[in-house]
């Protein structure tokens, strides 16, 4: 009977908690201290022919104490393994996840550069805004910026390690149009809530005021016809500070006063208790984050939904181990056995009841697969080495995508025919700057899955960029057609009145010339005239030489035109919304001329 052992079995096999194992050592000291106890000679057998011995001595009683412990090494083993997790198979586990839905509205006006917070409110704001992104880890996100009018930064999404890399690009100077407009931002809030149909939205505003009561009272009229909550976080001090202009002056208003924003906190939190919402001032520490975003430990039913995902979860064998360790604790009611399983149970207690992973890379090969150790690594925010230990490309991408490497994230991508592979593949070009090859890798997960939202989405803000792209690079080139023609006429001009005056002076020693050349030539031999010739021709550059001079010239001068500000994607993507509003008639005129 030919018996074979699955190769899954092989491949997959290991514990969940293999420090358990380290009990074993205990083990294997008792049974060799049990051996050599049975193998002691007595004094009767020193004394008493051997061949006498078993008609004399009853070994019997020995045999009977000794197999109580014989039954407890047994136990002690296999309630060993049974800890350490023996696994080799996976079962797949749905996907749950809490409904809440947080969108965060920040103030994006010319006061965020008041110095009244250390260096500037703009930057006390932005590391606070990446402290509440550390703490989604389930629920949608949103982000919205506003000055004097509203745009979105990222919609609805679970992903905040994205939104997180768009953090340090928020400032003042990327919004089109100044001021200070915090109406239509909340209606965007709300509008993007209303089509997730989330019954756990909150809007939370990260703003350094707002303009008295009428303002207030229209923010109020658009949180009453809602179920949402509306969180504000005060950003500045009640004494205010100027605001530093580029040119290192101070910002003044149109009667040469200086302008020095200061923070309404009344006003604000007046605003917070007529919608029923909660208020905190910005805080260094957490205590701002605990009072505004507590954690929600208890949920019912209603709040979790299934997602269209699964994963895998290991089917644990231990406990079906311990139903081989049953019939041995029977025998504990017999007489005498009960001290023995008491002394198993103490032993057992002393053993640690939760891993310690070693750091050694051969150590934990014994125990974990790749992925898992990749998995651990990325849990620890390690995303260089967790990129380098997965080996599957699918989690490969996903963490050289979060480190911000987008060439291995777009390798680790194309391995995956798949419509979440190629939708990967697309944001990382995207973030390269590649947008017809984003663009490519969209129209091929749209290919595989025509409903796939976030594909459609992506395409369409890629398509624009490049669109503008193409727009400015050919307004850049007529521009420098026009600026070179002319430069080239003037240049002509002048080296033609050069070449004139050249000319005649040419003119003039050329004949001074020619007489010494005759008179030289005639007094050298043949041979030195042929030579002198030829080394007149060598030292003419030639026209190939000329040419790649002026294509590396025109290489360097085009690379010096290529923007590396890391805002500039948000920058255009918000002017071509407000232009678009414009033409639409829906855009924010800005209110008084104030600009702050």
């Amino acid at each position: 009977m030919d018996i074979s052992i699955p190769a899954s079995l092989l491949q997959d096999f290991h514990f969940l908690r293999p420090w358990w194992l380290l009990g074993l050592i205990p083990a294997i000291i008792f049974c060799f201290a049990l051996w050599r106890s049975n193998s002691m000679l007595t004094a009767w057998d020193k004394a008493i022919d051997q061949s006498l011995l078993p008609f004399l001595l009853d070994r019997s009683k020995s045999n009977a104490q000794r197999t109580p412990l014989i039954v407890l090494l047994i136990v002690w083993l296999l309630s060993t393994i049974s800890m350490a997790g023996p696994v080799w198979e996976e079962l797949p586990q749905p996907v749950q996840q809490r409904e809440d839905a947080l969108v965060i509205v920040m103030d994006l006006s010319l006061s965020m550069f008041a110095s009244d917070h250390d260096p500037s409110r703009l930057d006390l704001a932005k590391r606070k805004l990446r402290d509440i992104l550390a703490l989604r880890e389930e629920g949608q996100t949103a982000l919205i910026v506003y000055a004097g009018d509203s745009h979105t930064v990222t919609p609805l999404t679970d992903d905040v390690v994205t939104i997180a890399s768009l953090v340090p690009s928020l400032s003042p100077n990327i919004m089109p149009l100044f001021g200070s407009n915090p109406v239509p931002a909340i209606q965007r809030a709300v509008a993007l809530l209303d089509e997730v149909e989330s019954n756990r939205g909150k809007i939370l505003l990260m703003t350094d005021g707002i303009a008295g009561f009428q303002e207030e009272q229209r923010l109020t009229e658009v949180m009453e016809g809602t179920d949402y909550e509306l969180l504000i976080m005060g950003i500045g001090t009640e004494q205010g500070a100027p605001i530093r202009t580029s040119d290192g002056g101070f910002l003044m208003d149109d009667a040469g006063v200086m302008v020095t924003p200061t923070l309404n906190r009344n006003v604000l939190q007046s605003l917070a208790n007529r919608v029923g919402g909660r208020y905190h001032d910005i805080q260094l520490a957490d205590s701002d984050l605990a009072y505004l975003l507590p954690d929600n430990d208890l949920l019912d039913d209603s709040q979790l939904s299934d997602v269209d995902q699964q994963f895998d979860v290991w089917y644990e064998a231990g406990p079906w181990i311990l139903l081989l360790v049953l019939p041995f604790i029977a025998l504990i009611f017999r007489r005498g056995w009960l001290f023995g399983m008491a002394f198993m149970i103490a032993g057992g207690t002393l053993l640690p009841t939760e891993p310690v992973h070693a750091q050694g890379g051969w150590w934990d090969s014994l125990w974990q697969t790749p992925d898992q150790r990749g998995a651990e690594a990325m849990a620890n925010e390690q995303m260089d080495s967790a990129a380098a230990l997965f080996e599957s490309p699918d989690w490969a991408g996903v963490a050289s995508y979060r480190s911000e490497n987008y060439e291995s994230a777009i390798a680790a991508f194309s391995a995956l025919d798949t419509p979440d592979g190629h939708y990967n593949r697309g944001n990382s070009l995207a973030l390269m700057g590649n947008y017809a090859e984003a663009i490519a890798a969209y129209d091929r997960t749209l290919m595989m899955d025509p409903q796939h939202a976030d594909a459609i989405q992506n395409k369409e803000i890629v398509e624009r960029l490049l669109e503008e792209q193409e727009a400015e690079q050919s307004e850049q080139e007529q521009g420098e057609s026009e600026e070179n023609q002319s430069q080239q006429n003037s240049d002509q001009q002048q080296e033609q009145q050069e070449e004139n005056n050249d000319q005649q002076d040419q003119e003039s020693q050329e004949g001074n010339q020619d007489q010494q050349q005759q008179e030289q030539q005639q007094n050298q031999p043949p041979e030195e005239q042929e030579s002198s010739e030829s080394n007149s021709e060598q030292n003419t550059p030639s026209e190939s030489e000329n040419e790649e001079f002026e294509e590396q010239q025109a290489l360097e001068q085009w690379l010096r035109r290529i923007e590396d500000d890391p805002g500039e994607l948000l920058r255009r993507k918000f002017r071509y919304q407000y232009r678009q509003r414009q033409l639409d008639g829906t855009a924010n005129a800005r209110d008084g001329g104030q600009i702050w």
